[in-house]
Protein backbone atom coordinates (compact mmCIF):
# COMPACT_ATOMS: atom_id res chain seq x y z
CA UNK A 1 0.00 0.00 0.00
CA UNK A 2 1.36 3.54 -0.68
CA UNK A 3 0.43 6.85 0.74
CA UNK A 4 1.68 10.34 0.77
CA UNK A 5 2.00 12.60 3.44
CA UNK A 6 -1.11 15.11 4.51
CA UNK A 7 -2.18 16.73 1.75
CA UNK A 8 -3.98 20.07 2.03
CA UNK A 9 -7.55 20.08 0.59
CA UNK A 10 -8.54 22.60 -2.38
CA UNK A 11 -11.17 23.37 -3.45
CA UNK A 12 -12.48 24.16 -7.49
CA UNK A 13 -15.60 25.68 -8.49
CA UNK A 14 -14.76 23.66 -12.29
CA UNK A 15 -14.52 19.97 -11.00
CA UNK A 16 -16.74 17.67 -10.48
CA UNK A 17 -17.04 14.58 -7.79
CA UNK A 18 -16.19 12.30 -10.03
CA UNK A 19 -11.99 13.93 -10.60
CA UNK A 20 -9.17 14.74 -8.72
CA UNK A 21 -6.07 17.14 -9.41
CA UNK A 22 -2.68 16.82 -7.45
CA UNK A 23 0.78 17.40 -8.05
CA UNK A 24 2.96 15.04 -9.76
CA UNK A 25 5.02 14.61 -7.10
CA UNK A 26 1.99 12.87 -4.25
CA UNK A 27 1.00 10.73 -7.59
CA UNK A 28 4.66 9.29 -7.66
CA UNK A 29 4.11 8.91 -4.05
CA UNK A 30 1.20 6.76 -4.88
CA UNK A 31 2.95 4.83 -8.03
CA UNK A 32 0.74 6.89 -10.40
CA UNK A 33 3.36 7.64 -13.58
CA UNK A 34 0.73 8.63 -16.29
CA UNK A 35 -0.63 12.41 -16.36
CA UNK A 36 -4.12 10.67 -15.67
CA UNK A 37 -5.35 7.74 -14.11
CA UNK A 38 -8.67 6.05 -13.64
CA UNK A 39 -8.99 4.68 -10.30
CA UNK A 40 -11.66 2.77 -7.91
CA UNK A 41 -12.47 5.59 -5.00
CA UNK A 42 -13.74 4.21 -1.67
CA UNK A 43 -16.13 6.45 -0.08
CA UNK A 44 -18.55 6.86 3.35
CA UNK A 45 -16.10 3.79 4.95
CA UNK A 46 -14.20 3.67 7.55
CA UNK A 47 -10.43 3.34 7.21
CA UNK A 48 -10.39 -0.36 8.49
CA UNK A 49 -12.90 -1.41 6.48
CA UNK A 50 -10.50 -0.05 3.40
CA UNK A 51 -7.53 -1.69 4.71
CA UNK A 52 -9.63 -5.10 4.91
CA UNK A 53 -10.62 -4.59 1.13
CA UNK A 54 -13.81 -3.32 1.31
CA UNK A 55 -14.81 -1.55 -2.57
CA UNK A 56 -18.66 -1.77 -2.01
CA UNK A 57 -18.78 1.83 -1.47
CA UNK A 58 -16.89 2.92 -4.10
CA UNK A 59 -17.04 4.34 -7.47
CA UNK A 60 -14.77 5.40 -9.76
CA UNK A 61 -12.79 8.78 -9.79
CA UNK A 62 -10.43 10.43 -12.81
CA UNK A 63 -7.29 11.73 -10.74
CA UNK A 64 -4.76 14.49 -13.01
CA UNK A 65 -1.67 15.26 -12.06
CA UNK A 66 -0.50 18.45 -12.87
CA UNK A 67 2.56 20.76 -12.16
CA UNK A 68 0.43 23.61 -11.88
CA UNK A 69 -1.26 21.92 -8.79
CA UNK A 70 1.12 23.34 -5.64
CA UNK A 71 3.01 20.67 -3.85
CA UNK A 72 1.06 18.76 -1.04
CA UNK A 73 -2.35 19.98 -2.11
CA UNK A 74 -5.02 17.84 -3.77
CA UNK A 75 -7.78 19.88 -5.55
CA UNK A 76 -11.38 18.85 -5.84
CA UNK A 77 -15.26 19.82 -6.31
CA UNK A 78 -17.32 21.10 -3.42
CA UNK A 79 -19.36 18.03 -3.95
CA UNK A 80 -16.69 15.31 -3.31
CA UNK A 81 -15.53 17.70 -0.50
CA UNK A 82 -19.28 17.06 1.36
CA UNK A 83 -18.85 13.57 0.22
CA UNK A 84 -15.40 13.20 2.65
CA UNK A 85 -16.46 14.77 5.74
CA UNK A 86 -15.62 18.36 4.72
CA UNK A 87 -11.66 17.75 5.45
CA UNK A 88 -8.78 20.42 5.54
CA UNK A 89 -6.43 17.80 4.82
CA UNK A 90 -5.89 14.13 3.57
CA UNK A 91 -3.69 11.40 3.26
CA UNK A 92 -4.16 9.43 0.20
CA UNK A 93 -3.97 5.48 0.10
CA UNK A 94 -3.75 3.50 -2.94
CA UNK A 95 -3.59 -0.10 -3.48
CA UNK A 96 -2.91 -0.07 -7.17
CA UNK A 97 -6.55 -0.05 -7.84
CA UNK A 98 -8.48 1.38 -5.05
CA UNK A 99 -8.04 4.90 -3.20
CA UNK A 100 -8.76 6.30 -0.03
CA UNK A 101 -8.92 9.89 0.93
CA UNK A 102 -8.54 9.68 5.03
CA UNK A 103 -9.67 12.84 5.62
CA UNK A 104 -7.99 15.28 8.59
CA UNK A 105 -8.93 18.53 10.61
CA UNK A 106 -6.81 21.54 9.84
Amino acid sequence: MKKTGSLKVSLSGTLDQVHLIMHPNEGFDLGLMRAEHTVKLCLDMKLEAYLKGDDTRSDFVFIALKNECPRETIVMGAGLHRALGNPARAVALFDGNRLYLHGQPG
